[in-house]
């Protein structure tokens, strides 16, 4: 019996064999594939999702042996019945069955990898101070009081990290892996720079000083790319149009002070809020008002203080963590 090695390319065990391949090597995604046994596959990707059951990759050996037995059985079945049988697999099977243990094999990696959750790690934790921490690629941040850095994933092409609060980033350069930060709304990624980012109150700012930055929300569906002296919001998933900021207004807090011109004191108490981790009351008439100037932010009771003054009240304590403006008769 001749075998045939002369395979057509339009065979679809070859071109499941190949697919596998760059899939494993990381050349394409498994999204790309238009094939209905990968359809099939993601739909009981999805099926194990919901019924939250684990996947039994040890089960893949016993799948292996019964296909090989299969294989073998073919050929047993169309050899004569009653006599000495010796087994082997043409090319052409040879790359049948490699395509099939190859699809359990990516069964097993693709739904695993699809399924689960990879728990960002926290690496910084800012506490009731400035706090600064030199990353493993050689880049800083420098964390506002109460923030949080986390360090999602690593790889030779992105390096992603999650921000709670805010925080200054000094990127350094590298052109072939990229630099992601998430927060609860949207995503900055860069290859090398630096910029601002805070993220509170369902809101998330950036304001870049150096580089360049892509700016977007977390469902891809808006997206901005800022230059240096632009910043962008992202708010309840709506993405702002880029804006003109001034570099000392926005980046003063690193050296505990709060810089501002024309914003309305509602604004500035909202920044006391966080800095110091405290709750603040006051009369929307008040939060209008529209200040400009420097105060410190070495001491809560100095920068209320400061605050007060130009307002022309008091902040009186409730408790440990809270204050009432009472503006003065």
């Amino acid at each position: 019996m001749t075998s045939n090695n002369n395979i057509p390319e339009n065979d679809r065990d070859l071109r499941l064999s190949k697919a596998y391949d760059q899939i494993v090597s990381g050349r394409i995604e498994p999204t790309q594939i238009d094939d209905p046994l990968f359809k099939l596959l993601q739909d009981a990707k999805a099926y194990q999702q919901e019924s939250n059951r684990s996947i039994a990759v040890r089960d893949k050996d016993e799948a292996r042996k019964s296909i090989f037995d299969q294989i073998n059985s073919t050929e047993q079945n169309d050899a004569n019945p009653g006599s000495a049988t010796i087994y082997s697999l043409s090319r052409r099977k040879w790359i049948w069955a490699a395509a099939a243990v190859a699809l359990i094999l990516f069964t097993s990696i693709f739904l695993l990898r699809q399924t689960t959750q990879i728990e960002p790690t926290l690496i910084a934790d800012a506490g009731e101070s400035i706090t600064t921490v030199e990353l493993q690629d050689g880049s800083n941040v420098t964390l506002r009081p109460n923030s949080q850095l986390y360090q999602n994933e690593i790889s030779d092409q992105q390096i992603s990290y999650s921000l709670s609060g805010e925080a200054l980033f000094e990127v350094s350069h590298n052109p072939n892996r990229e630099f992601q930060v998430e927060t609860a709304e949207g995503r900055v990624r860069v290859l090398g720079t630096t910029f601002n980012l805070s993220e509170r109150n369902s809101e998330t700012s950036v304001y870049l000083i150096e580089g360049r930055v892509a700016f977007e929300t977390l469902d891809l569906n808006q997206s901005v790319t800022l230059s240096p002296g632009e910043g962008a919001t992202i708010q309840d998933m709506k993405l702002s149009e880029s804006f003109r900021f001034e570099e000392t207004n926005v980046t003063s807090w690193t050296q505990n002070r709060l810089t501002f011109s024309e914003r309305p004191a509602g604004s500035i108490a909202d920044e006391l809020e966080f800095h110091f981790g405290i709750e603040i009351e006051m009369g929307e008439s008040m939060r209008s008002e529209i200040l400009g100037g420097s105060i410190t932010l070495e001491d809560r009771e100095q920068s209320l203080n400061d605050l007060e003054v130009v307002l022309g009240g008091t902040f009186v304590q409730i408790d440990e963590n809270r204050y009432r403006f009472q503006q003065q008769q």
